[in-house]
């Protein structure tokens, strides 16, 4: 868990702590806040997809004798990868943006291989590879702001740093040296990609939808607020949200559902996003005053609502990956439904009466509604499901 800690750790410091202060006097406000809406679609399409692969590749890889399905699937998801970022893209722009929109493919390709290609690291529980992996992702990342310091283009930063981690994955894990066809395997795990993908974009939404919605709602400058007033939380997020992985990881080889050691691993997550929220509380000004100087009086009044909200975030990571071992598939879907209309719904109406403020509230229900049915299917239908499963 540390060791993916930190591998999880760096890139997103990197980002958050000296890519995105630089580049947001780079380009200013509303581009800075188009950089970031585009930055949340290509997590909740790309990423998502990316890593829909790489858990049903960790959780059927004991059972998977036969090779080549996989590639099929992710070079079929990737064109539809492509499409997808490039009309939406389009749609932000208001306008055909040849560089917008083409570098914008690249780098949705390239994360969502990234995402997948490291469950070879994942697979032999090689945690080393995936800091050394994320170190040159972070690299990449620097040489990037380089480039857009240069050229003015910022995509460049992200191309870099997800080229340098693809190249590492390729060398390192062989994924995509496996052969092209199908096998008696195909039709199962098209099946379960297909229903995680569902659950896992619609649970995604509510994770980016917040700066998907802003923009077109109040606009780039808003969306820039909202994300500055996050960041400090996402940070501290970081020291809980990479056990996810490295619990599925593990979990993939139980025998048994013991639901004491779960109980026990949420209290021990709750304790620390409690303290994570008082260290965010308490260091947020100092630390904005040095990042983003020329936001701070329009940020601080929404840094407790949006801690609240990353630090239930942080729960619902933890207890997702035994809802995804232990329970049907189905459950993702019904779940990431629920959570993603009660999420959209609260945030809407609630922005209509009381703003910017209304829509964190309205963000918090949502999350804390995700988080109670999470725990109530899990506590509720894993054992009879796992029993019936076995």
């Amino acid at each position: 868990m540390l060791l993916n800690i930190i591998a999880v750790s760096v890139p997103v410091a990197i980002l958050q702590l000296v890519v995105y202060p630089i580049t947001a006097k780079k380009i200013g406000g509303e581009e800075y806040g188009l950089m970031l809406t585009i930055y949340s679609v290509w997590m909740m399409i790309s990423n998502s997809l990316g890593n829909v692969f790489n858990n049903v590749r960790l959780l059927y890889n004991d059972k998977y004798d036969q090779k080549g399905d996989f590639n099929i699937l992710i070079l079929s998801w990737e064109l539809v990868n492509a499409i997808i970022i490039s009309i939406v893209i389009l749609l932000y722009c208001n306008s055909f943006d040849i560089i917008h929109i083409g570098f914008g493919v690249i780098v949705a390709i390239l994360i969502m291989a990234k995402s997948y290609l490291e469950v070879g690291f994942r697979i032999n529980l090689n945690y080393k590879s995936i800091v050394i992996n994320n170190l040159l992702q972070s690299v990449g990342f620097i040489v990037g702001i380089l480039f857009t310091l240069i050229t003015g283009i910022w995509e460049s930063i992200f191309i870099c740093g997800y080229l340098f981690s693809c190249v590492y994955c390729i060398v390192k894990t062989k994924l995509l040296f496996e052969p092209l066809k199908k096998t008696s395997q195909f039709k199962e795990l098209n099946s379960a990609s297909n229903k995680l993908i569902i659950a896992t974009v619609i649970g995604n939404l509510m994770t980016y939808a917040d700066k998907l919605v802003l923009y077109p709602l109040m606009g780039g400058y808003t969306v820039s607020i909202y994300y500055t007033a996050s960041i400090l939380g996402k940070i501290v997020g970081m020291i809980t949200g990479p056990i996810n992985s490295v619990i599925l990881s593990y979990i993939r080889k139980w025998k048994s559902n013991n639901k004491q050691l779960i109980a026990k691993i949420l209290l021990i997550g709750v304790f620390l996003c409690s303290v994570g929220y008082l260290v965010t509380i308490v260091f947020y000004k100092p630390v904005l005053n040095i990042l983003f100087p020329q936001w701070v009086n329009d940020v601080m009044r929404y840094i407790p609502l949006t801690t609240i909200n990353v630090m239930l975030m942080v729960l619902t990571s933890i207890i997702s990956p035994f809802v995804l071992k232990f329970c049907d598939m189905k459950w993702q879907v019904i779940i990431n439904i629920v959570g993603g209309a009660t999420y959209f719904l609260g945030a809407l109406v609630l922005w209509k009466y009381l703003g910017l403020t209304g829509f964190c509230i309205g963000v918090i229900i949502g999350t804390l509604t995700k988080l109670v049915i999470m725990l109530l299917v899990y506590f509720r239908n894993s054992k009879t499901e796992y029993n019936k499963a076995k």
